[in-house]
C-alpha cells in the first residue's frame, strides 16, 4: 500500500500540477486576479443587498435596490459621464499639481534642516485647519467652479505626499552619498542615480494615500464649490429626492477612485520594475 503512495505521488510530481492549477497559480499575486476578486466580492455584496431589500420591503426612496441604481448608471449615463468626467479632470489638476510641488518642497526640507524647522509646523498648522472652512475663503477670492475645487484636492493630497516623500528621502544610506562623492558623482547624478530611487517606494506610497484624499476631497468641494461633477450632481438629485440618482452618483465615484488607484498601481509597477522584481 505504502508502495502505490508513492508511485502516485512520485507521477504527480513527474507530470506536474494541471492546467487549472496553473491557470490559479497564475492569477493568484496578478493584477487580473486581484480584479477578479474585487468583483466578486462587490457582485456578492450587492447580490445581499438586492435581496435584503426585497425581503424587508425597503421602499425605493429610502434604500434603493441595486437593480435600481445600476439601472439609472446605463439609463442617465451620458449625464453621469459628463459629470465623471469633469470630476475626473478636476481630481487630475489638484493631485498633479500637489505632486509636483510636495515631492521637490520635501527634498527641499530635508535637505535643509533649518527649513525644516521653520516652516514644516507651518505646513502642519495649515493641514489642521478644515478644508469645508478653507473652502468658503477660496470660493471668496476665485468664485465657484472648477478651479476652487482642483485646489481644495491640491489641499487634501498635499500632505500626505509631503510627509512620506519626506521620509523617503530621509532613509537614504548617507554612506551612498560618500561613496558616490568618491567616485566624482555631482549632486545631481546622485539624485537621479540612487537618492530618487530609493525613495520613490515611499513617494507612491504617499500618492495611494493621496489619490484616496482627492476623491474624497472633489465630492466635497464639489458640494460646495463647483456648478458641475458627480459632487454636483449628487447635490442636485437630492434636492429633487432622486436617492436612485444620488446612489448612482456614489457608485460613479466609486468607480472614478477604482480607475485612479488601479492608475497608479499601473504607474508604479512600471516605473519600480525593480520592486516587482524583487530586488
Amino acid at each position: 500500500m505504502a508502495t502505490s503512495h508513492q508511485q502516485t505521488a512520485a507521477t504527480l510530481r513527474a507530470t506536474g500540477p494541471g492546467p487549472l492549477q496553473r491557470a490559479l497559480d497564475g492569477l493568484r499575486g496578478s493584477m487580473l486576479g486581484s480584479i477578479l476578486i474585487g468583483a466578486a466580492a462587490i457582485s456578492a455584496l450587492l447580490g445581499l443587498w438586492e435581496a435584503l431589500a426585497i425581503w424587508f420591503e425597503v421602499p425605493a426612496w429610502l434604500v434603493p435596490k441595486p437593480s435600481d441604481f445600476l439601472g439609472r448608471l446605463i439609463e442617465d449615463w451620458q449625464t453621469i459621464g459628463f459629470h465623471a468626467l469633469a470630476t475626473s479632470s478636476t481630481i487630475l489638476q489638484g493631485f498633479a499639481l500637489s505632486v509636483i510641488v510636495a515631492v521637490p518642497l520635501a527634498l527641499a526640507l530635508v535637505s535643509v534642516a533649518a527649513l525644516e524647522r521653520g516652516l514644516y509646523p507651518v505646513i502642519v498648522f495649515l493641514n489642521i485647519m478644515p478644508k469645508t472652512v478653507i473652502g468658503p475663503i477660496l470660493i471668496i477670492w476665485f468664485g465657484i467652479g472648477p478651479l476652487v475645487a482642483a485646489l481644495i484636492v491640491f489641499l487634501m493630497c498635499f500632505f500626505p505626499i509631503l510627509v512620506d516623500a519626506m521620509s523617503g528621502f530621509k532613509a537614504v544610506d548617507p554612506r551612498l552619498f560618500y561613496i558616490s562623492r568618491s567616485m566624482g558623482a555631482s549632486q545631481w547624478q546622485s539624485f537621479w542615480k540612487f537618492r530618487l530611487p530609493a525613495a520613490m517606494p515611499a513617494i507612491f506610497s504617499g500618492m495611494k494615500i493621496g489619490i484616496v484624499k482627492a476623491v474624497e476631497g472633489v465630492i466635497i468641494a464639489e458640494f460646495i464649490a463647483s456648478n458641475k461633477g458627480l459632487g454636483f450632481m449628487i447635490m442636485q438629485a437630492s434636492s429633487f429626492m432622486d436617492v436612485s440618482l444620488m446612489f448612482a452618483g456614489l457608485i460613479a465615484a466609486a468607480i472614478v477612485a477604482l480607475i485612479f488607484n488601479g492608475a497608479m498601481s499601473v504607474a508604479e509597477r512600471t516605473l519600480m520594475p525593480w520592486a516587482r522584481s524583487g530586488h
